[in-house]
């Protein structure tokens, strides 16, 4: 049986959805000789879209749904549903329900009853229409722009009903360079210079309101996009014109997969203070060493030397937390200029601004922005200082500089403060090998947090909200394992509420002790007021052991809320909590259950993965024809994954 994959890109369409989807499952629900699936594809969304999909998905099981936190537009939301769907032919349409599934129909028969084509675009120009003046207008004006620029064979490009043959689609979607409002005339653009045959069909359509297609887009935006989707065709038609002799002629210079890749970092593995960002640094480091020359630049404390080598990663240091900004500008001119064909950036707080420096290529890694955590976390004037660079200064300095960051909410964050999604690839953490043997959860209630002892951390949070799980539980345990610089203030606390018999302030322990704490444990607390990602908390649930937070940026991305663990939004509901949970037995058996899942689902392999294909991509020219990489097209989604893996 023949499989038809149709895509509907969605970004805050409560409005609409739910019509569309109501007309196109009744319709091909009972298209029994044909198999097929519909694939929402939600971009960035606020209202209830996901929602309203779900409901229908209940209905109609072919109904299926991807999200992304990015922005993708309409052309990076058809492209990522086209990947994702396993039809035989593949086409896509709009969530207003412009053209009705009947003539999608119509459109997907007319493609597969005439075998040498490879797609067939809907035409609202040979169909009946019902358009406003102020759209035909727009139409018109969009229409003459498509004939000005690139007289392509079409009467009708923007039409949101097309459909193609599998090994087409895919090769056009992988190759779109612009995701807007160009879109549509970038995909048979493409399909004209991979000489695909492609024909107009004439559709019925019907406009819908809640148009986003606006006076601005059609005067200015469209254009602009144009002019760059026009630039690319131009050097393809030089480039393919060229007569061979002549780009031949001189012998081109032999390109090794094997790079010299610099990396700049705050701290390495084997600091004093080291924590989960050295952790995933180190991880993406030696995994990158395996191919190629990797060099780790970052501070010098005065337990280490200069010099260091681990896992194939050759380690410089140099200067203290602040002065390892400055040795590594002098560093760079005076040793790894000449030879460094891929620098990494990391940001931790403050970045290397390394664009103000080298023009060599980059990317920087960002674990999250930190925010008002300057002013918690630094005496004046470096935090106002630090919050003024990371806020204002490097967004310009890295405009157009790739970022990888580690979770949704940190993308969220960066985009914030005026970094484009497009540029933000989401690479998340894994966690390191258990370390020592199994231990069996504790016979009495255990409760632990292992990490940075900070003041961010709210660490004092756990030790107040224990003191009701006291109450009901005289042998309860609370183990505290980590160092810096907010130990002294825990253990006054304890001392004041008197807790020092059940309370274990350990300070800095191995990462033998740290597997054993969190496998014994019932719960692992997390009162963190922000993390990047929260390394530890994937830990815990490798353990088999649910977290409690707070509903922060990256708690919420570590921890899904009633699946692996439970998120509060107060002291007192934390509190509560963290009672219920030591409590009830069958929950904390189906939290822990579902984190052990859920945390299989993230390894190093797949975040070192991301780095080797923005490194290999960032050496290779664009053109008309280039694969593309998207964000989006690299991220882990979690929602969908989640689904997959375990039920909620």
């Amino acid at each position: 049986m023949k499989k038809l994959s149709i895509v509907i890109p969605a970004q805050n369409e409560e409005k609409r959805i739910a019509r569309t989807l109501s007309r196109y499952g009744s319709f091909f629900s009972s298209k029994y000789t044909l198999s097929t699936e519909i694939i929402v594809a939600i971009s960035d969304s606020s209202d209830n879209t996901s929602d309203i999909v779900d409901d229908y998905a209940k209905k109609y099981p072919f109904i299926k749904k991807i999200t992304s936190p990015y922005n993708l537009g309409k052309g990076g939301a058809v492209a990522l549903g086209f990947k994702s769907s396993t039809g035989d032919f593949i086409g896509f349409t709009d969530a207003d329900g412009a053209v009705s599934p009947s003539e999608f129909y119509k459109l997907f028969s007319f493609l597969d009853e005439t075998p040498w084509l490879d797609g067939a675009i809907g035409s609202r120009s040979f169909g009946e229409t019902k358009m406003s003046f102020k759209r035909k207008l727009l139409s018109r004006l969009f229409n003459f722009y498509v004939k000005i620029f690139f007289n392509l064979p079409y009467k009708d490009t923007q039409c949101g009903a097309k459909v193609f043959r599998r090994e087409a689609a895919l090769s056009i979607s992988g190759r779109l360079s612009n995701t807007g409002w160009a879109f549509d005339v970038n995909t048979l653009l493409v399909a004209r210079y991979l000489n695909l045959r492609v024909l107009e069909f004439p559709v019925n359509w019907i406009e819908k309101e809640g148009s986003k297609f606006s006076v601005y887009v059609g005067l200015f935006k469209v254009l602009a996009e144009f002019i760059s989707l026009k630039f690319l065709e131009i050097k393809h038609v030089f480039e393919v014109k060229t007569p061979s002799f002549v780009k031949n002629i001189l012998p081109k210079k032999e390109i090794s997969d094997s790079k010299n890749i610099l990396i700049f970092a705050w701290r390495d593995l084997k600091h004093p203070s080291m924590g989960g960002a050295e952790v995933y640094v180190h991880n993406v480091a030696k995994r990158l060493a395996k191919k190629h020359n990797v060099v780790l630049f970052t501070a010098q404390p005065g337990t280490l030397s200069s010099r260091d080598t681990m896992d194939g990663v050759k380690i410089v240091r140099k200067g203290n937390f602040i002065t390892v900004y400055i040795w590594a500008v002098i560093y760079y001119f005076k040793y790894f200029r000449k030879n460094t064909d891929f620098i990494i950036d990391e940001e931790n707080g403050i970045p290397f601004f390394t664009p103000l420096f080298s023009r060599k290529r980059k990317i920087m890694l960002l674990h999250h922005v930190h925010k008002d955590m300057w002013f918690k976390q630094f005496p004046f004037p470096i935090s106002v200082v630090g919050h003024f660079l990371e806020s204002f200064i490097m967004p310009i300095v890295y405009r157009n500089v790739k970022v990888v960051t580690v979770s949704p909410s940190s993308l969220i964050d960066l985009k914030d403060i005026g970094f484009r999604e497009k540029n933000v690839f989401l690479a998340y953490n894994s966690i390191p090998d258990r370390v020592g043997p199994k231990f069996e959860k504790d016979k009495d209630p255990l409760i632990s947090y292992v990490g940075r002892v900070k003041a961010y951390k709210r660490i004092e949070i756990s030790i107040r909200a224990f003191r009701q799980v006291l109450k009901k539980f005289p042998k309860a345990k609370l183990i505290i394992g980590g160092g810096g610089d907010h130990v002294d203030m825990l253990k006054a606390l304890v001392k004041k509420l008197n807790l020092e018999d059940s309370v274990d302030i350990l300070g800095f322990v191995s990462e033998r002790k740290k597997w054993e704490i969190l496998q014994r444990s019932w719960v692992f607390t997390m009162p963190s007021m922000r993390e990047g990602w929260g390394i530890t908390i994937m830990e815990a649930a490798s353990c088999g052991t649910p977290t409690l937070g707070f509903n922060v940026m990256g708690v919420r991305d570590s921890v899904r809320n009633g699946v692996t663990g439970i998120l509060c939004n107060s002291e007192e509901i934390f509190t509560k909590s963290l009672v219920g949970l030591i409590e009830d037995k069958n929950l904390r058996k189906k939290l822990g259950e579902n984190a052990l899942k859920w945390e299989t689902l993230f390894t190093w392999k797949n975040t070192a993965d991301i780095f080797e294909d923005l490194i290999e991509k960032s050496f290779e020219k664009k053109k008309l024809l280039s694969e593309r990489l998207y964000p989006w097209d690299l991220d882990l989604n979690s929602e969908t994954i989640t689904s997959l893996a375990f039920e909620e």
